[in-house]
């Protein structure tokens, strides 16, 4: 008897490293052929000005006034050293450093099928994880994205390390795992600085629901210190302040104007509407503090929105909520509406709006604590502007929240005969 539960069990084993191994394969294979046809083709804006400065200056700089660099803090650092490793290692130029970045991208982009597929086990049985997964892979809002010269991948590979390693510390706080959360935290951080608020509100959440000792909260806060630190010092050493990045400013005035929509309004400064802020921005002096000052130029112009047209940024904000969520209705962007990209997202964010209501039923700490994180992205990211690609931010939610929806349908329809395991 014994015999045969471990055959069984080795068989279930072997099935599963089966099923994963084409899992990976295909999500690669999709990625790469897609990317073959949909991709950045040049490094284009401030990434290209950053990263020309870094490597033939090796200075951290976009502005040049007087043939003098200005340091910058407009970006979080991340992705930017991410490229300037690649183009360290590898010395390629033009076309084939391009291809290095995204091959990098569509490489952690497969591998980030696989840690959600960790994270759904978490949820559900190995059969149901693996079907998530395959829809998670073939979604094309996460193919195309890796050939896009942006954070996004990173950010997506980071998440979910992130959550797995969140419900892990709730369960389990070993060494290992609050370093590899603390790390992969920090890292988040530096990726995207809108992050820091969503990691803090995290931490209070769990320590608040009693699922992780003030002493490893304090442990984790101090290792996530150390790893932005250098940052940090970096900034103090240049600007005489502390700070992660000088782009909150900007951040909220362009999702926070006369003009914004959804997606935020940033293209022309000479408009009618913003000829007090053109002459502030003109006026401004130019020296090593140009970034710092601009940037609170649009904070105080963007609070001074706020305050005079309360009503109209309050409905704007629930506007880029049910975008967020939804879809953004009034999409000025190129093929946002192509079938391909806007059906699978449409089915999954109705699909996951009733799950969310059978996710919250099931009274357990991992169902709250993934709903917490959700509606903490989606409640700071609608403050300041929508871009198509940050609903990759939340898919991977709203895929596990559908699940619940549809086994919950299943189940209804088929009574005792329908076996899961949540």
């Amino acid at each position: 008897m014994k015999k045969n539960i471990n055959q069984i069990l080795d068989n279930l084993s072997k099935t599963k490293i089966y099923f994963l191994t084409w899992l990976i394969v295909l999500s690669f294979l999709l990625r790469l052929i897609s990317v073959y046809f949909v991709r950045d083709i040049n490094i284009e804006h401030e990434w290209y000005i950053l990263l020309d400065n870094l490597i033939k200056h090796k200075s951290y700089s976009f502005y040049t006034f007087n043939d003098q660099l200005i340091p910058s803090a407009i970006l979080p650092p991340v992705y930017l050293f991410f490229l300037y490793f690649i183009k360290v290692v590898t010395s390629f130029e033009g076309s084939n450093f391009l291809y290095s970045i995204i091959f990098i991208q569509i490489i952690l982009s497969t591998y980030s099928v696989y840690l959600f597929y960790q994270l759904n086990q978490n949820f559900f049985s190995n059969k149901l994880s693996l079907i998530n997964s395959i829809i998670f892979s073939v979604i094309p809002l996460n193919i195309y994205t890796c050939g896009q010269i942006s954070s996004i991948t990173l950010q997506i590979f980071f998440s979910l390390l992130f959550l797995n390693f969140l419900l892990a510390i709730t369960e389990k706080q070993t060494k290992l795992n609050m370093l590899i959360f603390s790390m992969v935290s920090g890292l988040l951080i530096l990726t995207r600085g809108e992050f820091i608020l969503i990691f803090i509100l995290i931490i209070f959440f769990i320590y608040k629901n009693k699922k992780i000792k003030l002493i490893n909260a304090i442990k984790i806060f101090i290792v996530v210190f150390l790893i932005i630190s250098p940052y940090l010092a970096r900034n103090y050493i240049h600007f005489n302040q502390i700070f992660l990045v000088k782009s909150l400013g900007f951040n909220l005035w362009k999702g926070n104007n006369e003009l914004s929509r959804v997606e935020g309004y940033e293209e022309k400064f000479d408009r009618i509407e913003f000829q007090n802020l053109k002459l502030n921005l003109t006026n401004l002096e130019k020296n090593k503090y140009y970034e710092i000052n601009r940037d609170n130029i649009f904070l105080n112009e963007a609070i001074n929105n706020l305050s005079r047209n309360p009503l109209r940024y309050f409905k704007l904000f629930f506007e880029k909520f049910f975008s967020f969520y939804f879809i953004d209705l009034n999409s000025s962007y190129p093929n946002y509406y192509s079938f391909f990209h806007i059906f699978p997202i449409i089915i999954l964010s109705v699909f996951s709006f009733p799950g969310l209501f059978i996710f919250y039923k099931i009274n357990k700490f991992k169902n709250r604590c993934l709903g917490f994180y959700l509606f903490s992205n989606l409640i700071i990211f609608s403050v300041f502007f929508i871009l198509p690609r940050y609903k990759l931010i939340i898919l991977p939610i709203q895929l596990i929240l559908s699940a619940y929806f549809i086994i919950f349908i299943l189940k209804k329809l088929n009574g005792k005969n329908f076996k899961r395991k949540i």
